[in-house]
C-alpha cells in the first residue's frame, strides 16, 4: 500500500520570469517502501535526468496553465501509487552510476501524460 505526500504549494512564476526562462517541474520523489513526496518546484533551468534520478527523483515540466496539484494526485492516485509501490532504491555502483531507483517506465509514462492532460483541461 503506498503512501503519498503531497506538497500542495504551487510555486508562482511572474511572467517577467516566465520570459527569462523559468518554468515549474512536477516532482515524484521515491523513497522506497512505496513511499513518494509529491511537489511542484520553479527552476531556472531545466533539471538533469541523470543528476535527479541519483536522487531519486523523476520530474516533468509542467503547463503554466497547470493549477491543481491535488486534483490531479487525486485523478492520478492509481498510478502514483503504483510507481510508489513498484519503485526500488538501489546503492549506485561501478554498473549503474546514474540512478538510485529502480521504477516501471510504462507507469511513469503514463504520470507524464496525465500531467499533460491535466492542464490542457486547466
Amino acid at each position: 500500500m503506498s503512501s503519498l505526500h503531497v506538497e500542495p504549494d504551487l510555486p508562482h512564476i511572474p511572467p517577467a520570469q516566465g520570459l527569462a526562462g523559468w518554468r515549474r517541474e512536477l516532482c515524484i520523489e521515491l523513497l522506497g517502501q512505496g513511499a513518494a513526496r509529491i511537489f511542484v518546484r520553479a527552476v531556472e533551468h531545466s533539471s538533469f535526468k541523470a543528476a535527479e534520478l541519483q536522487r531519486a527523483i523523476l520530474f516533468v515540466r509542467l503547463s503554466p496553465h497547470f493549477t491543481d496539484l491535488e486534483g490531479w494526485v487525486e485523478h492520478m492516485r492509481p498510478d502514483l501509487g503504483q510507481l510508489a509501490d513498484n519503485a526500488r532504491l538501489t546503492r549506485p555502483d561501478k554498473d549503474n552510476l546514474f540512478t538510485a531507483v529502480e521504477f516501471d517506465r510504462v507507469t511513469w509514462e503514463r504520470v507524464q501524460q496525465g500531467a499533460d492532460r491535466w492542464s490542457r483541461k486547466g
